[in-house]
């Protein structure tokens, strides 16, 4: 019997890409809610057209533990270094299409609120993050990306720090 298992990808711009499972590049990534007294840390991408704030985070690397590529990821964006232990808030698995390269990409995303100590690089690392900022409550809905908008919603952060 045929192997006729595809995955439904979207592109950036909304169409849809039907990819054979075997074509499929699977990627796991991690992401920091970094908040406290100054607000919750965000970043910009420079590969985004618009002009969105982000959490910071990246690709797990080969053989990497989740909660070190999360380490490095913080402390490559921000300058910032993670402290204590992070908790996971959650994780979710989308499915997307690259149309520059042809590629259909599984991605595992895992979210985790953590504290973070050191001096912020606030001109992003001269790679693939141009600006960092911590940002206070309430958060502009309309700067933030639709994926930070739904993580800090999920961590009920919309008011200020907790006292």
């Amino acid at each position: 019997m045929a192997d006729s298992v595809h995955y439904l990808c979207r592109d950036i711009n909304g169409e849809v890409h039907i990819v054979h499972r075997s074509d499929i590049v699977r990627r796991t990534s991690v992401y920091a809610l970094l908040y406290d007294a100054k607000g919750v840390l965000l970043v910009r991408d420079s590969a985004r057209i618009e002009e969105q704030w982000d959490l910071p985070g990246g690709g797990v690397e080969p053989g990497e533990d989740l909660i070190d590529a999360l380490t490095r990821e913080v402390r490559e964006e921000t300058g910032l270094h993670i402290t204590g232990q992070p908790i996971e808030l959650c994780q979710f698995i989308e499915y997307f299409f690259d149309v520059e390269s042809g590629t259909g990409w599984e991605s595992t995303r895992h979210y985790f609120r953590a504290a973070a100590t050191g001096t912020l690089e606030p001109d992003g690392n001269d790679d693939d993050v141009v600006a960092a900022r911590y940002i206070p409550p309430p958060l502009p809905a309309h700067d933030l990306t639709p994926v930070a908008r739904k993580i800090i919603a999920l961590a009920a952060i919309d008011e200020g720090p907790s006292r």
